[in-house]
């Protein structure tokens, strides 16, 4: 017993020294990456602020099909917001996302997409049938 004593003592002291240092190691990390996670979060405000364009983005639906389309560019796994105005009641179509949205006149419109299809995509009236908008999606 005195031997085993004499063994273990050697042997956790150097254990038990080594799981402090690395406790402490471990405790200053996790205090950086707090740190670090709060400059991401003020740093993904800054580029939300300063990307305004991806706060919420405007898009008229015109009456007739448009001599210019409005085109939206975005990158993949972004969270957008566009705002549709319209004169009347119009059903719009997001190809790609498969997404059939009422547009009423007079009120807010928005509608949420989160990008996780990259590409081109028609935004149509889709009663004409007619695209008037373009969301570009870039990987």
């Amino acid at each position: 017993a005195l031997a085993h004593d004499y063994i273990d003592v050697g042997h956790n002291h150097d254990e038990e020294d080594h799981d402090e240092d690395h406790h402490d190691e471990e405790d200053h990390d996790e205090d950086h990456h707090d740190e670090e996670d709060h400059d991401e979060d003020h740093h993904d405000e800054e580029d939300h602020d300063e990307e305004g364009h991806h706060d919420e983005v405007e898009v008229a639906v015109p009456s007739s099909a448009p001599e210019q389309l409005q085109v939206l560019n975005f990158n993949l796994g972004e969270k957008i917001e566009l705002n549709f105005s319209s004169t009347s009641e119009t059903e719009i179509h997001v190809h790609g996302y498969d997404i059939h949205f009422i547009v009423q006149p007079n009120k807010e419109n928005i509608l949420e997409i989160e990008l996780t299809i990259a590409g081109e995509f028609e935004i149509e009236e889709h009663d004409g049938g007619f695209e008037f908008a373009r969301m570009i999606v870039s990987p």
